[in-house]
């Protein structure tokens, strides 16, 4: 067994980068639901449709980074079933819940019998809670059978590989699946975040946490430039694979499962994670409030879809309002939504904090109001 690397601290670089990738999700979903189609043209808007494409791998990729930093601050207690391992596991599990239930595609549980196939689809497509949920339980078991960190890093590398090359694979087989099971392996079945490619985001992104956690005891710190030149390779790797004159796969969509693209946005993630690490170096910025708004990162996500798309609880503003908005009240809209979440964030953050007891029964309260809301 290895010894256990030194205690690391929150890297305000990761927190950063998470809170500005949510925020952004947060704007360009609300961009998507209320912008009249008749904008929806022109240079500037597929740009900024490229650049809201990096906002997922991004998320995706920070929280297997937060994951292996996380771990390492108490690895002896994940590598047996401890009340930690546990407790994470059901954490974990609860997202995958909240994913499901989010998706409820029926009032009460008296309106099941009326579903029909498209209504089960929609209930079974996997979303960014679900796939983060298992993604981060697999990687919990894989602590748990890995032991040692670098035993981890080389499983977790060598498993984000076999996903991202078997992707093209497993979206036309994903299809025959049946139709609860075939969410997690295609998204031509409606699925947005199957975890092929998706859960290679995360892996990859605890692969970049452990060399991250290697090198940053260093007298000199983590190299911003080789993680600079990481991100380049990758984007280098992905054009240079799509610009060759044959095709590996038999079928494939670029701009949903090429392996092509995966490296391409994986190095852009990690030209992004860099420049901010370089900020956060240049320039004193305030730890506390970035923090607790990462740290509730997955809360911002859950209620922001829920206002604006519905839920099974309420009608959102896709449902009141619909995409009808010129420009500037969408603009208006955006900045409401933005400043909302960043105080529901910091304020359910302090109150996790400063009434613990308190915060865990009002997270039960809305559970169970929620399941008696079906009946």
């Amino acid at each position: 067994m290895t010894a256990p690397l030194p205690q690391p601290k929150r890297l305000l670089a990761v927190d950063l980068a998470r809170v500005l990738a949510i925020l952004f999700m947060v704007q360009g979903h609300a961009l998507d639901v209320l912008l009249d189609p008749v904008y929806r043209q022109g240079f500037l808007w597929d740009k900024w449709l490229y650049l809201r494409g990096l906002t997922a791998p991004t998320f995706f990729m920070l929280s297997g980074f937060s994951f292996m930093v996380a771990s390492s601050r108490h690895w002896e207690s994940h590598i047996e079933l401890s009340r930690p391992f546990f407790k994470r596991i059901r954490r974990f599990l609860s997202f995958v819940l909240l994913g499901y239930a989010m998706h409820v595609p029926f009032r009460t549980v008296h309106d099941v019998k009326w579903l029909d196939a498209a209504g089960w689809q929609s209930w079974f497509q996997v979303d960014v809670l679900q796939c983060i949920g298992l993604s981060l339980a697999a990687m919990q078991l894989l602590v748990l059978a890995s032991k040692s960190q670098k035993r981890f890093a080389l499983t977790v590398g060598a498993l984000g590989a076999f996903i991202v090359l078997l992707t093209p694979v497993m979206w036309n087989l994903g299809t025959g699946f049946t139709p609860w099971l075939s969410g997690y392996f295609t998204g031509y079945t409606g699925s947005f975040f199957p975890l092929f490619p998706w859960t290679a985001y995360v892996f990859f992104g605890a692969l970049l946490g452990f060399g991250y956690l290697q090198l940053s005891p260093r007298p000199q710190g983590f190299p911003i430039i080789g993680l600079v030149g990481l991100g380049g390779v990758l984007v280098c790797l992905g054009s240079g694979l799509q610009a060759l004159p044959f095709h590996i796969y038999r079928q494939v969509d670029y701009w949903r499962d090429s392996p092509n693209l995966f490296f391409i946005k994986m190095g852009l993630v990690c030209l992004v994670l860099s420049s901010f690490m370089y900020l956060t170096r240049r320039i004193r910025l305030p730890e506390k409030p970035i923090q607790a708004l990462a740290q509730e990162s997955l809360t911002i996500y859950f209620v922001h879809i829920c206002i604006l798309y519905g839920s099974l609880w309420n009608s959102g503003l896709r449902q009141k309002i619909g995409a009808t908005l010129a420009p500037l009240p969408m603009f208006g809209w955006v900045w409401f939504l933005l400043l909302g979440m960043v105080a529901l964030g910091l304020t359910w953050n302090w109150f996790k904090k400063a009434e613990p007891k308190r915060s865990y029964w009002v997270q039960a309260a809305i559970m169970v109001a929620a399941v008696y809301s079906l009946s």
